[in-house]
């Protein structure tokens, strides 16, 4: 008989151990949707301390439950039966970036720079609510189906508000990974995380750790003493990787440099190298969960991903939070710009269709769109303001407009009465970096065509111009989806900080000229934060 816990989630396989419990596929009765659950397990304590070790447990999880962000493992809920917590989490069908490296060997600079960007970020969002991972190492970043990248085991994670819930003298952590300071029994800091970050991607680029050694003590003395050898591999990312790992805290690399460093590495010329094939084995192979292998999920291919790595056979809104390396995240990287980050779409949900080619030169339009200013948002009348703190931008929304988050991708869509249009503004972290927008958008469309994936596509402009401040490039064109003709408008920039943002709008032809006027307030309201 399948064991339920809670009265609602229904165990139905194993799919992996660790030294903390055992990870579980199981169905949520209430919620018809099937999830992870974590059964922590604490053996060789007393009743004392395992019930000291469950509250600690308990308030962590629920501290990292608190956390909304796209690379991070979402907490649906924690449970405590039978004297343990079971922690409730998103099922990604994903492969570990250990098992990866384990099975392809070292990632090619352009990939571990986009990987450790995602897992940067999620630290970062983590640290802002002071929420620390304290076990970051290359068996907790997934890479998952669909192309993101997310970190998962926050369930030693420490509060630091509540950091007397800590087991006193515990050492939680894989050494090879672990900082200095932990080893010396300091308490856990954000850098702490940045430099288990930092030994995970020299991993990734050089195949093992820095300071890998034959034994467990072994390896802690030489984390304690050595100065870790120069990744050979690293390439553009040699300073990012060393930075992270100067042994005193005070002096380790700062989270907001680290990232531009990471950014600056994802768009030079080492990211062009060309990867192993796939990630996933050719004979098929294991699937990983939120932990731990699965023998028998199927493969699958990835939604898709973003356009500032190349095209997707099949993309449905805009390129998710971290799609970054093709359907398999080892395929050969490409060049493309991190300033138009949203492909043009059949709508939020569907799949392009095939169609004939266009010309690929930008044409220039002797009426650029006018530049609004950079000055606090104006709200007009009849609409109201709309705050994204994921995407950190703010922009006006009609009244009676419900603006909803992508569950997978970094994408806000818009949507209301009145019209059939849609707006959906995107952001997310680009690989590589093209200087001319417009140049991009014509590039992606010589793509598109040769792939024959619009129906009637007809261009109607690529155009160069600014937008608060920036440079930008609109992509007007029309196409046929069913037996509409959809037309479309999607402008691509990239905020002064190097954040990129594309505005999408589409309506039915028939409806252009009335609906434009949508479009164009979106824009004037829009502000990055």
């Amino acid at each position: 008989m399948e064991r339920q816990v809670g009265n609602r989630y229904r165990l139905i396989e194993p799919l992996g151990e660790g030294g903390m419990g055992v990870v579980w596929r199981a169905y949520d009765e209430l919620l018809d949707r099937t999830v992870a659950i974590k059964e922590v397990r604490y053996t060789g304590v007393g009743d004392a301390k395992r019930a000291e070790l469950n509250g600690r447990t308990i308030r962590e999880a629920r501290a990292a439950g608190r956390l909304d962000h796209p690379s991070v493992i979402v907490i649906h809920d924690v449970v405590e039966e039978d004297g343990r917590p079971w922690i409730v989490m998103q099922l990604v069908r994903s492969r570990s970036l250990a098992e990866v490296v384990r099975e392809r060997g070292p990632l090619a600079v352009g990939q571990v720079a986009v990987i450790g960007g995602r897992v940067l970020d999620a630290l970062r969002a983590a640290h802002a609510t002071g929420v620390l991972h304290r076990d970051v190492k290359p068996e907790n970043v997934l890479l998952a189906d669909d192309g993101r990248v997310v970190l998962t085991d926050f369930g030693i994670a420490s509060l630091e508000a509540e950091a007397g819930l800590t087991a006193t003298g515990g050492l939680v952590g894989t050494p090879a990974y672990m900082p200095p300071e932990r080893l010396n029994g300091e308490p856990a800091r954000p850098e702490s995380d940045l430099w288990s970050l930092g030994a995970t991607l020299y991993a990734a680029v050089e195949g093992e750790p820095p300071f890998k050694r034959d034994s467990w003590a072994a390896t802690v003395a030489a984390v304690l003493r050595d100065v870790p050898e120069p990744p050979a591999r690293a390439g553009a990312l040699r300073p990012v990787i060393m930075g992270l790992l100067r042994r005193n805290p005070a002096e380790r690399l700062p989270a907001a440099e680290a990232a531009r460093l990471l950014y600056e590495a994802a768009a030079g010329p080492s990211a062009h190298q060309t990867a192993p094939a796939a990630w996933r084995p050719a004979t098929g192979g294991a699937a990983k969960t939120a932990e731990g292998p699965h023998p028998t999920l199927p493969a699958r291919p990835g939604r898709g991903k973003a356009l500032w790595i190349g095209l997707p056979t099949a993309v449905a809104v805009l390129g998710a939070g971290g799609f970054l390396l093709s359907n398999h995240w080892t395929g050969t990287s490409r060049t493309t710009s991190p300033s138009p980050t949203t492909k043009p779409t059949t709508g939020p949900t569907t799949a392009p269709a095939t169609g004939p080619t266009s010309s690929s030169t930008p044409t220039p339009t002797p009426t650029p769109t006018p530049e609004p200013t950079t000055t606090a948002q104006q709200v007009p009348a009849g609409w109201k303001a709309f705050r994204s703190t994921q995407g950190r931008f703010g922009i006006a929304v009609p009244e009676g407009w419900r603006a909803e988050k992508h569950a997978t991708r970094d994408s806000i869509s818009i949507k209301g009465p009145g019209t059939p249009g849609t707006m959906i503004v995107e952001w997310t972290v680009p690989e590589f970096a093209w200087a001319d927008p417009a140049k991009q958008w014509a590039s992606l469309e010589k793509e598109i065509n040769a792939k024959g994936e619009f129906v009637r596509y007809k261009r109607i402009r690529i155009t160069s111009t600014r937008y608060l401040g920036l440079r930008a490039a609109d992509w007007e064109f029309t196409r046929l989806r069913g037996r509409q003709v959809i037309h479309v408008i999607n402008r691509g920039f990239r905020t002064a900080d190097g954040r990129p943002f594309a505005l999408y709008w589409e309506t039915t032809d028939a409806r252009w000229a009335a609906d434009r006027r949508y479009f164009e307030t979106f824009a004037k309201t829009f502000r990055p934060l």
